[in-house]
């Protein structure tokens, strides 16, 4: 059982917890599940929630949030690393440390969850200012367009990925059009556009934009470089939101 543990390709969700299932931990992990990579989790937060209500939640102290990193530590080496929602730039800054201490290679990717799907909002005016704490220390952002504007306000994404030496996805499921666009920055590489067709519920489905960091997660975990990565969670958000009508989706199987 132990020599089956080592050849697994393994990845970490640093994330809140929703009881619904539809984002946060659990819905990372049924992406990784899909995707056959195992998966860990460390909680940020206890949400009390359902897909359509949103009630309220306990940040977990960072103390709390490091002894669950420092425990997987002793045995686990992740490959990449989805950090979701935090409660501050201190909280991230020091779940950063930890990682550059004990996962140096680990590839880093922040999905920045500023507002629940049902509207509450994390941080009110305090929304995380990123600057120079990702620089260099998280390779991946994927903020929807409301998330990018609200963080970096008027700033070209290409000066941004540029500025911060970190890759930019940004998702377009929040626009009213009748196809969604999603736009890849890096540092060095053209924009690139992923467009697909809208399926009913695109915007509105819970847990989106958590499915989606950890496809890309799980893809970059099994060898895939960004670009495909990002095209592949893409597609597999696709099946995602066309799986149910309801708010909350059932995982795509059939995996290509």
């Amino acid at each position: 059982m132990q020599a089956l543990v080592n050849k697994m390709v393994t990845v970490l969700s640093i994330a809140g917890f929703d009881p619904s299932g539809g984002a946060g931990v659990v819905a990372d992990c049924k992406t990784f599940e899909q995707h056959k990579v195992a998966g860990l989790s460390v909680v940020t937060a206890i949400t009390y929630q359902h897909e359509s209500f949103f009630e309220g939640l306990t940040w977990m102290s960072i103390d709390q949030i490091i002894r669950q990193l420092d425990v997987l530590s002793t045995k686990y080496h992740p490959s990449v690393i989805k950090i979701g929602l935090i409660e501050s730039q201190a909280s991230l800054s020091l779940v950063l440390d930890f990682i550059n201490l004990k996962w140096p290679d680990a590839f880093v990717i922040w999905d920045p969850i500023l507002k629940a799907s049902s509207g509450f909002d994390f941080h009110g005016d305090d929304a995380l200012d990123v600057g120079l704490l990702v620089k260099d220390r998280i390779q991946l952002l994927t903020p929807n367009i409301p998330e990018f504007t609200t963080m970096f306000k008027e700033t070209l994404p290409s000066d941004v990925a540029t500025e911060l030496n970190c890759a930019v996805l940004i998702t377009g499921g929040h626009t009213h059009n009748s196809a969604v666009c999603d736009k890849l920055y890096t540092p060095k590489q053209p924009e690139l556009l992923i467009i697909s067709k809208k399926v009913e519920g695109d915007w509105q489905k819970h847990g989106t934009g958590c499915v989606l960091s950890a496809a890309i997660c799980a893809n970059l975990a099994l060898g895939e470089s960004l670009k495909n990565a990002c095209q592949k969670a893409h597609f597999y958000v696709k099946g995602f939101i066309a799986s149910h009508e309801s708010l909350l989706g059932f995982h795509p199987t059939n995996i290509e």
